[in-house]
């Protein structure tokens, strides 16, 4: 967005997942989102301050960021290159939300890599609606913004737009990976009909809710609750 006119240039990337920066939670999440993970069994966990959490780097990931002078796009309102605003979104939402950890980095001054063993918290419900370039325009706009395609208030004959409930998702799966930058292993934490399962190469076994809280999450895969529900049988 040029922050001279408030012009806004659009650009529509496709992607399979979403690669968030793990950082510690120092403001906290955006409102309305809450500092209380709830848990598939209705038990709550509150965030430590400090600690990282999926709703902060979610929060951080849709953060507008001033890019600078050095960075001026061309306006095409104002003719000229000018400073602007940039933001990241979700146009609309898939059947399953994959997010990836960016557990990797390299450091330009050393000249080395290293992996980033910091434990992350992440809710095993997510509403995903604050994420929404429907509810971020509507924020920054107010009424003036009308239903945005694919953000579950279009027509309800358009096979793109979904309704409100898809905007709530469950956790079902959670890949780990042990080890270092160089070398290490990956598991995944499954859950199948509201239990957890590890699957560690050849091996299955059961395993309770607080052991998967507790793992160190690579990368998270959230469904939709519709959908989950609609595959356990349950109502």
């Amino acid at each position: 967005m040029c922050t001279a006119c408030g012009f806004t240039s659009t650009t529509y990337d496709p992607c399979v997942d979403i690669s968030l920066d793990l950082v510690p939670n120092h403001e906290g999440p955006r409102k309305p989102s809450s500092k209380t993970l709830n848990s598939c069994n209705g038990n709550t966990e509150t965030v430590n301050p400090g600690v990282s959490t999926l709703l902060g780097c979610l929060d951080r990931f849709t953060r507008p960021e001033r890019l600078g002078s050095d960075q001026k796009f061309f306006c095409q309102h104002c003719q000229v290159r000018q400073e602007s605003l940039k933001q990241m979104s979700i146009r609309k939402l898939p059947l399953v939300s994959c997010f990836h950890i960016k557990r990797f980095e390299h450091s330009p001054i050393r000249n080395m890599s290293r992996k980033v063993d910091r434990y992350m918290q992440f809710p095993f419900s997510l509403d995903m609606s604050p994420y929404l370039s429907s509810s971020i325009l509507r924020s920054r706009f107010g009424n003036r913004i009308f239903g945005f395609d694919g953000d579950g208030n279009g027509s309800a004959n358009d096979p793109d737009c979904s309704n409100e409930s898809t905007s709530e998702f469950e956790l079902f799966a959670v890949v780990t990976h042990s080890g270092k930058l160089d070398a290490g292993h990956y598991s995944t934490y499954l859950r199948l009909s509201n239990q957890w399962y590890k699957c560690d190469d050849a091996w299955v076994t059961q395993v309770s809710e607080n052991i998967v809280r507790a793992a160190q999450g690579y990368m998270m895969f959230y469904v939709q609750k519709m959908l989950y529900y609609k595959a356990s049988g349950t109502s």
